[in-house]
């Protein structure tokens, strides 16, 4: 059976919102007041810390919203602002001891709750979704600043 870029788009923006109620759901388990922009900042600091900009323009939002963020993060001992190595007049962003903890917790978690979503499924739909989203996720990293490596954490 043959499909068109369109109707696979389509599919895309119909499952997006899906897991995105999911990992949320999985966040909101957690003692600490996040959102799924938090988990995203925690995924790119977890693989190499970064200046305010760097974030800002990986997660395609403004200087100020990304400051919040980063604000509410410090405050929540995830992360740490810190003078640059390289320009003390640049500050560094990096993930805590506490957000690395956290970010597995919640991942670990969200593992979980998809697998026992596709629980039900047959071995050959999960080779499909699984052939199907390494396809997905090829496309999308050559089209994103950034790769999330969540086998890593």
């Amino acid at each position: 059976m043959s499909t068109d870029h369109e109707t696979t788009a389509w599919q895309v923006l119909r499952t997006l919102p899906l897991l995105m109620r999911l990992v949320a759901a999985e966040i909101r388990q957690t003692e600490h007041a996040l959102v799924p922009a938090h988990l995203s900042v925690l995924f790119i600091l977890s693989q190499r810390a970064c200046n305010l900009s760097e974030l800002a323009e990986q997660l395609a939002v403004s200087l100020p919203t990304m400051s919040n963020t980063i604000s509410r993060l410090v405050a929540a001992e995830l992360v740490t602002r810190a003078p640059a190595p390289q320009d003390r007049r640049a500050v560094q962003i990096s993930i805590t001891a506490v957000g690395l903890a956290l970010l597995h917790e919640i991942t670990t978690h969200m593992v979980g709750r998809i697998a026992a979503t596709l629980a039900p499924l047959s071995d050959a739909d999960l080779e499909a979704i699984s052939q199907g989203l390494a396809a997905l996720q090829r496309a999308f990293t050559s089209a994103a600043p950034y790769e999330d490596k969540l086998l890593h954490l």
